[in-house]
């Protein structure tokens, strides 16, 4: 099935090349070579894109910063693993060490 898939992706990539390049279709394919003859011929030059680069700078607020965002999220895991290691509690009593 994938073959087949295949198969099909790349007759249907070969067979549109030719259209956009306009003059290059074979002459065995008179309708569709006329399609896109009248294509070519009916469209103009395209206009080159406007480009508007806007830089804000300004800055934001210090706690809206990744870095700091990172930071204390970093400090809040660790104070609810102290809490939950003072919840425990210290291992239940004194250790012996014997000699």
């Amino acid at each position: 099935m994938r073959t087949l898939i295949l198969t099909l992706g790349i007759l249907s990539g070969a067979l549109a090349l030719p259209l956009t390049h306009g003059n290059v279709l074979p002459e065995s394919v008179p309708a569709i070579g006329a399609v896109a003859t009248l294509d070519a011929q009916g469209t103009s030059q395209p206009q080159a894109p406007q480009i508007n680069v806007e830089v804000n700078r300004g800055g934001g607020r210090w706690y809206t910063s990744p870095i700091w965002m990172a930071i204390g999220g970093i400090a809040l895991v660790l104070v609810i693993l102290l809490i939950v290691m003072a919840a425990r509690g210290g291992g239940g009593g004194t250790t012996v060490v014997r000699g």
